[in-house]
């Protein structure tokens, strides 16, 4: 029996539901539940967690995936809201994950269910609820698009509604500097990695990263420093490590982007750097255990392309002035149209700056525009 479902009511759900990365196990039975009440076909959830429905007749291509992460990131600041209350006050939602991104989840799988409901769809099209977005991103979403096959991909992180035609990539780097050790008494006898590292910062601070005419400069950013052994007490240490964030920009490599930061520091020392990129492991509320680099790809489209006159489309359907932008913070998106080239665009309801902060909100009426707009948008691109 298919049932009504309103966006802000489902969207509170989600939010009352805490679901930390790792754990989104509760609020994957409430997507999944709602999915099929919605009417929603062949909803499955994969062995890392991530939770897909199709609406369309069955076909072995889709012609269009929205994604949206279920986790989101712990409570910190001082709340004067209860953060999982999904309280509405002033025509706003608060509570952790409003604006990044369950109002959006909900929005979109409300969406795909009145395109739906009109009974015009010609063509698949497809939500998925993925995990592990804000601790790893990408990888989760890899899983999807290899069973989905999307032509086209929405990512509905927070955009206020604007269409997002790229962002810029990230790369976490890890500097390692190899000194020799010695007592601190007689640092003469032993090489300061400590000092080194002081040098290797200057030296970064004065490269010229590329950049792009419509995203940006590309840029490099210390994050922390430790030495090994830590701490080291009367000691010179044997080993500095700094880790970077690196925001990319299109076209950029990993090899290009390491071998440039290693070009600046060899007059320094030839022998005392090294570089690599992080990985991490992470582990699925499922168990499942997923293992891959931090480096993600910067992407962009451009502003013809059929996915983005549909997306326009929709937003004047919604009653809204289209605008256009990109993300300067990592997404998804990095793995759809940075990775696999697919076409992709960002469109969220909710401010980007609202994400993470203590008191996060959403407002109400950006919420029943983004179901609106997410309906028109697949009625734009699987209908006749």
């Amino acid at each position: 029996m298919v049932i009504r479902l309103d966006e802000i009511e489902f969207a509170q759900k989600l939010v009352q539901t805490p679901s930390l990365s790792g754990s989104e196990g509760a609020v994957a039975d409430l997507v999944e539940d709602a999915m099929n009440a919605l009417g929603f076909r062949d909803v499955y959830r994969d062995a890392l967690g991530n939770v897909v429905g199709f609406v369309g007749p069955q076909a072995e291509t889709t012609a269009l995936l929205f994604d949206a992460h279920m986790d989101v990131v712990p409570v910190a600041g001082e709340w004067q809201m209860n953060p999982f209350g999904g309280k509405i006050v002033d025509g706003r939602l608060y509570g952790r994950g409003s604006t990044d991104m369950k109002g959006a989840l909900a929005a979109a799988i409300c969406g795909a269910a009145a395109a739906a409901k009109s009974g015009r769809l010609v063509r698949q099209v497809a939500v998925s609820a993925t995990v592990l977005e804000e601790s790893l991103e990408c990888a989760a979403l890899g899983a999807v698009v290899e069973q989905v096959k999307p032509e086209q991909v929405v990512i509905c992180e927070p955009s206020n509604l604007t269409i997002k035609l790229g962002q810029k990539g990230r790369a976490e780097i890890l500097l390692t500097i190899e000194g020799i050790p010695a007592h601190a008494a007689f640092p003469d006898r032993g090489k300061s990695p400590i000092q080194l590292a002081a040098k290797a910062l200057d030296a970064l601070e004065k490269i010229e990263f590329p950049e792009d005419p419509f995203i940006g400069k590309a840029i490099l950013v210390a994050t922390d420093i430790i030495s090994d052994p830590y701490p080291s007490i009367s000691l010179i240490p044997q080993q500095v490590t700094v880790r970077f964030d690196r925001r990319t920009i299109p076209g950029e490599t990993e090899d290009g982007i390491l071998n440039q930061i290693l070009n600046a520091l060899q007059i320094i020392d030839d022998q005392a750097f090294s570089l690599s990129v992080t990985r991490d492991t992470v582990q699925t509320y499922t168990g499942k255990v997923i293992e891959a680099p931090r480096i993600f790809a910067a992407w962009k489209v451009e502003r013809d392309i059929p996915l983005v006159k549909a997306a326009q489309a929709a937003v004047i359907a919604a009653g809204r002035k289209p605008q256009f932008g990109f993300w300067g913070f990592c997404t998804n998106g990095s793995e759809t149209a940075g990775k696999r080239k697919i076409p992709t665009i960002g469109l969220g309801p909710g401010i980007e700056d609202d994400a993470h902060i203590a008191d996060e909100s959403i407002s109400v009426e950006e919420l029943r525009q983004a179901k609106i707009v997410y309906e028109q948008l697949i009625l734009n691109l699987a209908t006749d």
